[in-house]
């Protein structure tokens, strides 16, 4: 049945029972049967926003149903369903989803992590084409990957598990890429080289560097203190077609002056490592330079001995060497 209470009225006066007393203990959410990522989100935002939901239970009821005899139930929450407040539908707004007004009914906007989630929940219900790869088709698949064989029910408590820990993720990356932004803009540094190539450098922050990107870096220098020495990475923009080799062999060619090895016959600008205790690795595509990863920890010998400021100077030299007329054919 529908619910002929006035719904805002009653959940606007839950919400601020729950918000400004925090005592009320909320024993039941629901949502739609068969929820879309509107009604996850909802009830993902209500479990991590909402004082006293963690162990609130959730039931499924037909779309646009509330259970009978919880209009005023306090302790009874309803989302994406019921044409109550949290219920977007025939409510004629445009661009919209309930999550979304849960979340301005929350003054929960400026919560920057919430940003992706809500942008997802807001194509998913107007329908906008998605690329293959959105995480909406993995929320999509999660009932069938954990329909029983047997009797074919769905398990829906681990659908919403797996599909809370997508929001998680989600959630917590964006909160770290801006986080991120603002310490690129303390800690980064950006350079534009004479031929037009802008290269950042980020010593001592590596998560800075897809910021750096971001601010339109086409290679990012970044170091990170590990014990006696730092690891080094040196990456190039997925937008621009750089090349590496040149750098890595001005890179090789520094250290062995510093180490007083004659290095004239070897191939300095191979990928790979050349020997055993060569600090600099190309990889193959000759757009990423490492000395130290987390899939590799260098001895003491494998650590460079170079410094920061050689590095960022020997990248700035041999990226200078490109032609101005090539970079400026990379922006056509």
């Amino acid at each position: 049945m529908k619910n002929t209470s006035n719904p805002e009225e009653t959940i606007d006066r839950l919400l601020e029972i729950l918000l400004n007393e925090g005592q009320q203990k909320i024993e039941t959410l629901v949502t739609h049967k068969y929820p879309d990522d509107d009604a996850l989100l909802c009830l993902w935002i209500a479990k991590n926003f909402i004082p006293n939901t963690r162990e609130a239970k959730i039931i499924f009821v037909n779309a646009g149903t509330i259970i009978p005899g919880t209009e005023d139930d306090p302790s009874v929450l309803y989302f994406d369903t019921g044409f109550g407040q949290y219920d977007n539908h025939a409510k004629g707004l445009k661009r919209s989803c309930s999550a979304k007004l849960l979340v301005e009914k929350l003054n929960l906007p400026k919560d920057n992590g919430l940003k992706p989630l809500i942008d997802l929940a807001v194509s998913a219900d107007n329908i906008d084409p998605m690329p293959i790869r959105d995480i909406h088709y993995i929320i999509a698949g999660y009932p069938q990957k954990f329909r029983a064989s047997g009797n074919g029910e769905i398990d829906w408590e681990k659908v919403q598990e797996r599909v809370f820990e997508l929001f998680d993720i989600v959630y917590g990356q964006e909160k770290g890429r801006n986080e991120s932004r603002i310490r690129f803009q303390k800690i980064g540094r950006t350079t534009k080289l004479p031929n037009g190539i802008k290269v950042a450098s980020i010593l001592n922050n590596p998560s800075c560097r897809e910021t750096a990107f971001e601010e339109g870096a086409a290679v990012v220098i970044w170091t990170q203190h590990k014990g006696k020495g730092f690891y080094t990475g040196i990456a190039v923009n997925r937008k621009y077609p750089i090349l590496l080799d040149n750098v890595v062999a001005n890179l090789r060619f520094q250290e062995n002056k510093i180490r007083s090895i004659d290095g004239s016959e070897e191939n300095l600008r191979c990928a790979g490592k050349r020997n055993e205790d060569d600090p600099w690795f190309l990889y193959d595509n000759k757009k990423l330079i490492l000395n130290g990863s987390r899939s590799f920890t260098p001895n003491e010998e494998q650590f460079t001995k170079l410094v920061p400021d050689t590095i960022i100077g020997a990248v700035h030299r041999s990226l200078s060497a490109i032609p101005r007329d090539v970079v400026s054919g990379w922006n056509r």
